[in-house]
């Protein structure tokens, strides 16, 4: 269905408006590249399109210039959004975990995210206080990684109610931690693990890194910490290999 809507106060657009912040079960996706592979992962529920329609059988609805701006946040659009219902999240499958416990910067959350899929992480949870994933920072940043992950968001206050679910789900907890940690280089790399990483200020809590099987840091030289995007990039190659 291709349809044709030229207000503001469509209910339709204001539907999509509303789900910009993504603090409800939909979300927002812009560009060709992102629908694309939300259409791919039948999450879309309707796209809203200057002029060019995409093939698919969800609904399509061309709009002005001026209904695009008000459902975009980059300053040059491509002409193109998607209004899309958030995953329902399945239990844990992969050996490979990463766990987030307050990180907030939402580029920090997409390169995560993205590097994730690369080596494959497949499975993330995230703590309370940790930033929204669908957010459009975060998906800028992930590009598009969200739909081919599996994310769960804790409902757990503590943390390490967090981590005592996967202890007992048979996973080896590593922790990432400058003050008492061994060198990655220096591990034996457990089959089954969970690999947290922590706030962009505080890094992860006592109380988590106490509950840690093993705390590892990054051996470097001429300073004394990384970006916790880049951090986790590099920690998740080396543990993949």
């Amino acid at each position: 269905m291709i349809e044709r809507i030229t207000s503001l106060a469509n209910s339709k657009v204001k539907l999509a408006a509303k789900a910009l912040d993504a603090k409800g079960d939909l979300f927002v996706v812009e560009g060709f590249h992102m629908v694309e592979m939300a259409l791919e992962k039948g999450a879309v529920e309707c796209v809203f399109t200057l002029e060019k329609t995409m093939k698919t059988d969800v609904p399509q609805y061309i709009v002005n210039e001026q209904i695009l701006k008000k459902l975009t946040t980059t300053k040059t659009p491509e002409g193109i959004v998607a209004l899309c219902h958030k995953q329902k999240p399945k239990e844990l499958s992969s050996d490979h975990v990463i766990y987030l416990e307050k990180v907030g910067d939402p580029g920090n959350i997409g390169t995560i995210l993205r590097t994730a899929l690369a080596f494959h992480f497949y499975d993330v949870v995230l703590s309370k206080g940790t930033a929204e994933v669908y957010s459009p920072k975060v998906l800028m940043a992930s590009q598009g990684a969200v739909f081919f992950l599996n994310i769960k968001q804790s409902k757990n206050d503590n943390p390490v109610d967090d981590l005592k679910e996967l202890k007992k789900a048979g996973y080896h907890i590593l922790a990432t931690d400058l003050a008492t940690s061994k060198p990655l280089k220096g591990i034996e790399v457990p089959q089954k693990m969970v690999l947290m990483l922590g706030n962009e200020g505080k890094g992860l809590s006592k109380e988590s890194i106490a509950f840690a099987d093993q705390a590892v840091r990054i051996e470097m030289d001429g300073i004394d910490s990384l970006n916790v995007g880049v951090a986790g990039g590099i920690l998740m190659y080396e543990l993949s290999r």
